[in-house]
């Protein structure tokens, strides 16, 4: 144990379970942090997680707190888990207990989380040497019905990450590895943000289902909400989101290409591998509209794409459509809200100059 890397899991929501209770299980030291006292009482009586489905056991978890600074005391790498749009503010209370060679990863960055908290670290003037990273998706196919227990429907056989600096990448996958062999390298931030498909997957099924969900029905988000119609609307966003891609000099998987090499699912389109899913067999649908799915990763997700699709001169109709459709259903500005270039620190660069500074 003493010379193994030591984890910080930031977030006790699903995955924040699901990573903390796995990685216990390794026979790795984990600290986990939630801003919830309440839900850290609750961790704290039997100081356990029970994981059942893809991993199974009982973990006894080393430190449950909410106080941020002693989870990241001493660890090496701190496995940020919670929704995106609360990236930026838990980083900017990490950094007067940040040290140096810390690696914060973000799992998943969403689109432009590694550039964000990048700066972040520079506007709060952090004095420590940090590896920021982020993957393009979560781990774990997972749920946390009550603190203290957690179903892992699945585990992922690839998941990519990239780091800023770039240089840093093989240091940072040496760590993930010593847990998780499903982590690979990409040369820069952008591969892993344009990958950022649950930005493709979770807003325009949101919205399109709207009648549903505001009239309390019951479904299964993937197997029933990822209607025909439904399907090809994500297909063309999904068409943008590889066009941006193309202008970056980037080739990306579609969805069914990223299915079928992450879970090993098989589908001669969306629509089949969307309905092959094991895991997502029993998903429901939220009963709300105020979901992450629309308040994390349209901002998070969307909007950014929209962004660097502008700065390359490429035209997201579709993505901006569901960029408005969903700041109308929830009465929010997300344009305003999201990670715009200026927030990336991108703003007024060319595509060349973007390229250079994500190699920096």
């Amino acid at each position: 144990m003493m010379n193994k890397t030591k984890f910080a899991v930031i977030g006790a929501g699903n995955g924040g379970h699901a990573f903390s209770a796995h990685l216990t299980l390794l026979g790795f030291q984990v600290s986990l942090y939630d801003i919830e006292a309440k839900k850290v009482k609750d961790l704290k009586k039997t100081g356990k997680i029970k994981v059942n489905g893809a991993v199974q056991g009982e973990a006894n978890i080393h430190l449950i707190t909410n106080h941020i600074g002693e989870a990241i005391r001493g660890v090496d790498v701190i496995m940020v888990v919670i929704p995106a749009v609360y990236h930026a503010g838990i980083v900017k209370a990490m950094v007067p207990y940040l040290q140096n060679n810390q690696v914060i990863v973000l799992n998943p960055g969403a689109t432009g989380g590694a550039l964000e908290i990048r700066n972040v670290l520079k506007q709060e003037k952090c004095s420590a040497e940090i590896i920021v990273a982020e993957t393009n998706t979560l781990l774990y196919a997972c749920r946390s019905s009550k603190a203290g227990e957690v179903n892992i429907g699945g585990v992922k056989g690839l998941v990519y990450v990239s780091a800023l600096p770039s240089s840093k990448i093989n240091e940072v996958v040496e760590k993930l590895n010593e847990a998780f062999p499903q982590y690979k390298p990409l040369p820069t931030t952008m591969f892993t943000s344009l990958e950022n498909v649950n930005a493709m997957l979770h807003p325009a099924p949101m919205l399109l289902n709207t009648g549903r969900i505001e009239t309390n029905q019951t479904f299964r988000f993937y197997l029933d909400g990822y209607t025909p119609s439904v399907v090809k609307i994500v297909e063309n966003m999904d068409n943008e989101r590889l066009s941006v891609g193309k202008a970056f000099g980037i080739e990306l998987p579609s969805l069914s290409e990223w299915y079928k090499f992450s879970y090993g699912v098989k589908g001669e389109n969306l629509s089949e591998v969307i309905q092959n899913m094991k895991p997502y067999e029993d998903i429901q649908c939220s009963n709300t509209l105020n979901s992450r799915y629309l308040f994390e990763d349209i901002p998070t997700g969307l909007v950014p794409i929209s962004e660097l699709a502008k700065a390359v001169h490429v035209k997201t109709p579709t993505i901006d459509s569901i960029i408005e459709l969903g700041s109308t259903v929830l009465g929010r500005d997300f344009w305003a809200e999201g990670r715009s270039l200026s927030k990336l620190g991108l703003s007024g660069m060319n595509v060349n100059q973007i390229c250079e500074l994500l190699l920096a």
